[in-house]
């Protein structure tokens, strides 16, 4: 499956009615204060909510007519933003080539690392999370955007660097020397499996993550730039209609991981790559066709994005942005969003180590066919974002993942237990659970970028964009490192492969427990629904009403701070032969 949504997954860059009559009116105050007028619908009073910040200069930015942002219920003044047009081109294409290259380097770890290299199943799950770990910077990159233009410019300066930083990984990826396959190869291009011929090519996989994390990283910062100008565009839109340029961003990165993952799936079919063909692009040409978008969005970046220059006294330093990052993560409505997004992640997305090796071993499942699914889940997931355009922008938010999420489960643990105990073992029915997967994962998708719109003011979109995908994607490379702790205790051990060879119903056992134990925690992590608003109007009351507090802003710190230290300590030392094979990281110990 794709890289952010591993088997029993949570998924990446997702965290996650009643209409609402609200907009936002601001007015120039004098430094220390942080002013927030709401317009409530219909002829009501406006009312004005002023409240002293300790340490904080906010310039709030006055807006041009409040009539404009009464009108339509809008969150922003300023004139709604149609972004098909020429002179917004490379905005739309900035989420295409984002979805090539998020989509296409996951991709290719199935074949590479579980076929070619034969890595562990610890070290095949911990590879897909560190490729699209980057995401979990959201936060320091949505700061540099607002706090520190380049050249008067706080978005594309940023998209031409993360794009720049992309290509030339990429190509140095592209250049570098493959080993040889763990299994000695056959005449006809196959494996001997009954024979190895590079047995350090198990833990040879690790340089090879590493540099794709460090290409994700510079796509990131691209795509980051770009979030922070969707959500400035968002807020333009009226009420009824707002939602509509996340949806359609999102299917065009969708559609852009189309593209990418049907490349990988045909092109890089050969039987070294868990594949049938006789015939293959190898890893290295795959990624230096990767390359070639990368570099093309550089020019793009620069000359076809609309990206207004900073106007003089609007900068940020760094001291006032922090202030401003400080009053933000001390408001208890942006707090409890947070909490639900980090402890969701943690707790729900806990995740087996045995589900590559089911797929590889017990399903049989092959690489084309991995991809050509993962491809109609991709089609699945962009008409799941479609019917959420149409259908449910008001509808609540809390049922719409609580629904579709116990529906995934039970659908999962079908095929599963059906594939563990040799009921049905057939790669086309256990792939059936990543097209599933896409209903929930859609939705969990855009609740989280709804509330992210309703939660940002003017002037942080990118601090606050940052700040809930950050906590977010903290969460999967942590429950990770928890997942491979937990589930390296199982014996007999469910990352080596040799125990899916011999099939012992001792084994079956074994696992089967360890999906159920995977499914208890998704189950757990629903109870934390509670904290989510219910719609937009809740959302906005709780902006409105609720108070601050410093403590916070120390517990958001704290567990941040310790989730990252922690996640990046144990993911990469997974990453690392001389300690993938400490018990600590989730291996059998050295």
């Amino acid at each position: 499956t794709l890289p952010s949504w591993p088997r029993r997954h949570g998924w990446h860059g997702r965290f996650p009615g009643d209409t609402i009559a609200v907009a936002h009116s601001m007015e120039v105050e004098a430094p220390g204060k942080d002013f927030t007028s709401v317009i409530e619908k219909g002829a009501e009073q406006e009312k004005v909510q002023v409240q002293v910040i300790d340490a904080v200069d906010v310039k709030v930015i006055n807006q041009d007519s409040e009539a404009d942002c009464k009108k339509g219920g809008a969150l922003a003044s300023g004139e709604e933003i149609d972004i098909w047009t020429f002179r917004n081109i490379g905005f739309i294409l900035q989420y295409f080539a984002v979805g090539l290259i998020y989509g296409g380097l996951p991709a290719t770890v199935y074949g590479f690392f579980l076929g070619y290299l034969n890595v562990p199943g610890y070290i095949y799950a911990t590879a897909s999370v560190v490729t699209t770990l980057p995401w979990s910077f959201k936060v320091a990159f949505g700061l540099l955007n607002d706090c520190l233009p380049i050249r008067g410019y706080r978005r594309k300066p940023y998209m031409v660097l993360g794009w720049s930083i992309c290509f030339v990984v990429l190509v140095i990826l592209s250049w570098k020397p493959l080993p040889e396959p763990y299994y000695c190869l056959l005449p006809d291009g196959g494996f001997d499996e009954d024979k190895v011929c590079n047995e350090e090519a198990q833990m040879q996989g690790g340089s090879f993550a590493l540099l794709m994390c460090l290409a994700a990283l510079g796509y990131v910062i691209a795509d980051v730039a770009a979030d922070g100008l969707m959500v400035e565009f968002a807020q333009r839109e009226p009420e009824e209609k707002r939602g509509t340029i996340q949806t359609t961003i999102y299917l065009v990165r969708t559609l852009g991981m189309v593209f990418a993952v049907a490349l990988v799936g045909i092109g890089m079919n050969g039987k070294e790559y868990q594949g049938t063909f006789d015939f293959s692009l190898t890893y290295s040409q795959v990624m230096l066709i990767f390359s070639l978008p990368a570099g093309a969005m550089v020019p793009i970046s620069w000359f076809l994005v609309q990206d207004s220059p900073i106007q003089p006294g609007e900068r940020k330093s760094f001291k006032m942005y922090c202030s401003q990052a400080w009053a933000l993560i001390t408001n208890k409505a942006i707090f409890i969003v947070i909490m639900y997004d980090f402890w969701e992640a943690l707790i729900g997305r806990i995740s087996t180590t045995a589900g590559g090796l089911v797929k590889s071993q017990w399903a049989g499942v092959k690489n084309f066919q991995n991809q050509l699914f993962t491809l109609v889940s991709l089609l699945v997931f962009a008409y799941s974002l479609h019917l959420v355009k149409r259908h449910f922008l008001n509808f609540s938010w809390r049922k719409m993942l609580l629904i579709t999420g116990i529906i995934l489960n039970l659908l999962d643990a079908t095929l599963a237990l059906c594939t563990t105990y040799d009921v049905v073992r057939n790669q086309y029915f256990y792939l059936g659970e990543t097209i599933l997967d896409e209903i929930p994962a859609a939705a969990n998708f855009v609740v989280g970028t709804f509330i992210i719109v309703e939660m940002a003011d003017k002037g942080n979109e990118g601090l606050t964009y940052g700040l809930f995908t950050t906590v977010s994607n903290l969460g999967t490379p942590f429950s990770r490192a928890i997942g491979n702790q937990i589930f390296g205790l199982f014996q007999p051990n469910l990352s080596d492969s040799e125990n899916y060879k011999l099939d012992t119903l001792e084994f079956r056992h074994t696992v089967a427990r360890s999906f159920l134990l995977s499914y208890a925690f998704s189950f757990a992590s629903f109870l934390l629904l509670v904290l989510l608003p219910y719609q937009k109007q809740e959302a906005q009351r709780r902006k409105r009403e609720w108070s601050r507090h410093p403590i916070f802003g120390y517990i958001t710190c704290g567990l941040v701070l310790f989730a990252f230290i922690y996640a990046m300590t144990v993911n990469f030392m997974t990453m690392i032969p001389e300690t993938a094979c400490l018990e600590l990281v989730g291996g059998s110990g050295c």
